[in-house]
């Protein structure tokens, strides 16, 4: 029987704050600006609507929560460096839809006279939310004109995102040295966001969104094609994204092998018969990663394919992903399966199968590519219209 005692467990808060050191994704970060250390940082402006944001933290489905009421950024920020560190913190805005600049000054004052500074921006349920949605892919209310300002009186700035979705954020791309992509990180989500910038965890998230620039909302959403007008998800927008699927670094470096004698340094050409049983004796390319840098750290490594000549096969599709954590210095191996499900397509009628002929296929992990062939006649895996004209069938007959 469960009572209160096996709710907000302490089990329970580690997760928590696990999955929010997991998910948050490093998009940008010049000069090794990041991570921060109290050593060399003596000062932070905090600046930002979602600076002290606290239920902001949990989007829009959640249970009652005060945890997440001690846990915002800025006392994630204060609990981790203590004296160390003194933090001016400035909303400059009361909420990240607001126009209302009268603070800009002072945000302006702190930023300049400090070491750092950290901008919060972002959306919130009043932005994004159950029946209401976004009008467009902007930050909302003066949040942009706010971070311009901040970078131009403190030339090291980081920006931390909160948010739902993607942002279209072409002037913090362009200029901000450092940005944080933290999405709405949960309960204790404002410790992990410190936690990440000064480094007391290496960032491991990787995008799994495609963030597409301003003008991408001119495509209407009342067209339902995947593919037409320019194409929507990573798998068949074919436009300019700000930041693609998978995208996401760390503060330290990998490479990649393809193992020795493995797959991934042969191209096979298989039957489409047997591709369609490769649930029981799949393609399998293994790949060494190595943590080549001087911080310990997880790397995703993200297997993706694509068909070469099949003009309605998406642009790339993920096959695979495996997770690491390595040491300096230390190595692992991955091993990422392709399926019959990646290598079929689904046409207008339902029908799902392999498609015959000299299908050629790409295969991208990280900067390694290998390819394989599928020759032979269609092999049909899944079939609609024969599984709804069955049920109409057996309908009638009772």
């Amino acid at each position: 029987k469960l009572n209160k005692e096996h709710v907000d467990t302490p089990e329970h808060r580690q997760i928590a704050l696990e999955a929010a050191h997991q998910m948050i994704v490093l998009l940008k970060n010049e000069k090794n600006l990041l991570p921060l250390s109290p050593g060399k940082v003596k000062t932070i402006a905090l600046i930002g609507p979602q600076a002290n944001a606290t239920t902001g933290l949990l989007s829009n489905y959640h249970g009652q929560n005060t945890l997440v009421n001690s846990h915002s950024i800025l006392a994630g920020l204060t609990n981790l460096v203590g004296s160390q560190v003194k933090i001016n913190y400035i909303p400059a805005l009361a909420s990240p839809d607001s126009m209302d600049v009268t603070s800009f000054d002072d945000a302006v004052a702190a930023a300049k006279n400090s070491d750092v500074a950290i901008a919060c921006v972002g959306l919130s349920n009043k932005d994004e939310s159950e029946g209401h949605d976004r009008v467009n892919l902007t930050l909302p209310g003066a949040q942009e004109e706010l971070v311009e300002k901040v970078f131009k009186a403190q030339p090291n700035t980081i920006v931390v995102l909160i948010d739902g979705g993607p942002l279209a954020i072409e002037y913090i791309k362009d200029n901000i040295p450092a940005i944080v992509e933290a999405f709405y990180p949960g309960e204790l989500g404002g410790d992990a966001v410190a936690d990440v910038l000064f480094g007391k965890v290496n960032p491991s998230g990787r995008l799994p969104i495609t963030v597409y620039p301003a003008d991408y909302i001119k495509r209407s959403y009342f067209d339902m094609s995947l593919r037409d007008n320019g194409g929507c998800t990573y798998l068949h927008y074919s436009g300019d994204a700000l930041w693609q699927f998978g995208d996401g670094l760390s503060y330290t470096t990998f490479t990649y092998e393809w193992e020795s004698g493995s797959l991934g340094e042969r191209t096979p050409s298989i039957a489409s018969s047997a591709a369609a049983r490769f649930e029981d004796t799949p393609l399998q390319y293994t790949v060494v990663v190595k943590n080549t840098g001087d911080m310990a750290g997880g790397d995703s490594v993200l297997g993706f394919l694509k068909s070469v000549h099949q003009s309605d096969a998406p642009i790339r599709e993920l096959f695979d992903f495996g997770r690491v954590v390595l040491q300096p210095g230390e190595s692992a191996t991955v091993h990422l399966t392709v399926g019959p499900q990646e290598l079929s397509l689904t046409d207008h009628r339902g029908v799902q199968s392999i498609r015959g002929g000299e299908v050629e296929y790409e295969v991208q992990v990280g900067s390694l590519h290998a390819k394989f062939y599928v020759h032979g006649p269609d092999v049909e895996l899944f079939n609609l219209e024969r599984i709804t004209a069955r049920y109409t069938e057996r309908m009638r007959s009772q």
